[in-house]
C-alpha cells in the first residue's frame, strides 16, 4: 500500500498516488499494456484506501482521536454552543407544550445563539487544526533533532484530529438533516 515515510495514512499522499495510478492506467490503455492498466488500477485502489484511513477518527463528546494518536478537545465555544442549542430546544419544546410564547421565543434565541457559538468554534478549531498540521509537517521535515521531530509530529497529529473533529460534527449535522 502507498503510505508516507512515517508509515501513516496521508490525505495529500493518497491524492498524489491516486493521480499517479490514473496516469499509469491511462498510459497502459494508450499503449495496450495490460500490466500498466492493472498496476495503475491497483495503485488507485490503494490510494483510495489510504485516503479512507487518513480520515478515520473517533469522537466521543468533545474529544476526538485519530488512528495516528492525535487528540483534540473541542473549543469552549463549540461545547457551549452545543449546550445552548440543547437548552434552547428544550425551552422551545416546553414553551410550545404549555403555550408560553415568551419561553418558546427565549428558547429559539438561545438555540440561535448556540448555533452561532458552535459555528464560530468550529471555524476556529478548523483554522488552528490546519495551521498545526501544516507547521507540524514543515517543522518536522526541516528539523534534524529527533525530539523536535516528535514534537512537530504531535503538533501535526493534533491538528489533524482538530480537523477531523469539525468534519465529524458537520457530517453528523448533514446526516441529521437527511
Amino acid at each position: 500500500m502507498s503510505e508516507n515515510n512515517n508509515n501513516q495514512a496521508s490525505t495529500l499522499g493518497s491524492a498524489f498516488q491516486g493521480i499517479a495510478g490514473a496516469v499509469q492506467r491511462g498510459i497502459g490503455q494508450l499503449t495496450g499494456s495490460t500490466k500498466d492498466i492493472q498496476d495503475g488500477t491497483a495503485r488507485k485502489i490503494d490510494a483510495e484506501e489510504e485516503n479512507e484511513r487518513s480520515h478515520a477518527a473517533g469522537k466521543l463528546g468533545p474529544v476526538t482521536a485519530t488512528a495516528e494518536g492525535g487528540t483534540h478537545v473541542d473549543s469552549k465555544d463549540r461545547q457551549q454552543g452545543s449546550w445552548n442549542q440543547t437548552i434552547g430546544s428544550g425551552k422551545q419544546f416546553v414553551g410550545g407544550m404549555i403555550g408560553n410564547e415568551s419561553l418558546k421565543a427565549q428558547g429559539r434565541a438561545q438555540y440561535d445563539e448556540g448555533v452561532q457559538q458552535e459555528t464560530s468554534g468550529q471555524a476556529s478549531d478548523l483554522v488552528d487544526g490546519y495551521a498545526d498540521r501544516i507547521s507540524g509537517a514543515i517543522g518536522g521535515a526541516l528539523s534534524n533533532d529527533q525530539v523536535e521531530q516528535e514534537r512537530y509530529k504531535r503538533q501535526h497529529d493534533g491538528g489533524k484530529a482538530a480537523i477531523r473533529s469539525v468534519e465529524k460534527d458537520l457530517q453528523k449535522k448533514v446526516d441529521a438533516d437527511e
